[in-house]
């Protein structure tokens, strides 16, 4: 085998396929399919410190990790000072 183990991140259509062929030359594989990151926010946790997290969180390494935000839910009574 070429390769001595395969980390593959992406999606799970094609980690099934990176998964086969990896197979039939007896290679490992790692695979990080990632998956939903919703971040809940509310009057307890609200802070310009929570919001700069969240912030760095979404665009580190151009958003391509898995921790990146992918939703933010805000309650209703923090809504303007959360924008």
């Amino acid at each position: 085998s070429p390769f001595d183990l395969i980390f593959f991140t992406g999606s799970g259509e094609t980690g099934k396929l990176v998964a086969e062929q990896a197979a039939g030359q007896l290679t490992p594989v790692i695979l990080e399919l990632g998956g939903k990151n919703p971040r809940i926010l509310d009057e307890t946790g609200f802070s310009e410190a929570a919001i700069r997290d969240i912030v760095w969180g979404k665009f580190l390494n151009a958003g391509q990790t898995c921790i990146a935000p992918d939703t933010l839910f805000v309650h209703e009574s923090i809504f303007e000072k959360a924008l």
